[in-house]
């Protein structure tokens, strides 16, 4: 009786060790080179870094040099008396010059071409039977108060409406009218225009 054997199942092969010496050997290298690439890094980096910190130490003594100089130059004018002198005069003028910039920064300055086109349209809506008495500009002209007296009631709308038509800042104005008579017998009503955000 003849049996054949299969000698290729694994159950036959010669087993192969997992750890060589040449695969340990490779191994080795592997970690002396990576080692060696490392300290190669650090060496260079050392080495810029050194090269800097000798760059600014040498930049260090320049400024301490001309920082010491500049002490020397100062010694020597503090001990000058009308300069300093003249040096306090000059700090007072700017701080009062700041002060003075920062008042009119914080002013508010209003109308700085005048009330001469104000009264140009009041005097050029006037009405025939109605006077203005009295008128007040405050806040630079954007408050307006216009007092007077007039023959009836209805010539203030009017006035009013020639007052919005007019050429100087009046115009933009929104004005209240308060219409009273004092009593009965009086034939002429006081009237009195304030703009709306007083």
């Amino acid at each position: 009786m003849n049996q054949q054997i299969n000698l290729y199942l694994p159950e036959f092969r010669v087993k192969k060790e997992a750890l060589t010496a040449l695969l340990m050997g490779q191994i080795l290298g592997g970690v002396l080179v990576a080692m060696l690439l490392v300290s190669a890094f650090d060496l260079y980096t050392r080495w810029s870094l050194n090269s800097e910190i000798a760059d600014l130490r040498q930049i260090l003594q320049q400024e301490t040099r001309k920082t010491s100089e500049l002490d020397e130059v100062l010694a020597r004018r503090s001990q000058n008396s009308a300069l300093t002198d003249r040096l306090d005069q000059a700090e007072a003028k700017l701080d009062s010059s700041r002060q003075i910039r920062e008042f009119l920064s914080e002013t508010k300055l209003g109308n700085v071409d005048g009330f001469s086109e104000y009264f140009k349209d009041i005097s050029r809506a006037s009405i025939e039977g109605l006077s203005v008495t009295s008128f007040e500009f405050s806040q630079g002209g954007e408050s307006v108060t216009l007092s007077g007296q007039a023959i009836d009631s209805v010539m203030v709308p009017r006035y009013v409406s020639k007052l919005e038509a007019s050429n100087s800042a009046l115009r933009d104005q929104l004005f209240s009218p308060r219409i009273s008579r004092t009593d009965a017998s009086n034939q002429l009503f006081s009237f009195e225009l304030s703009t709306s955000n007083e």
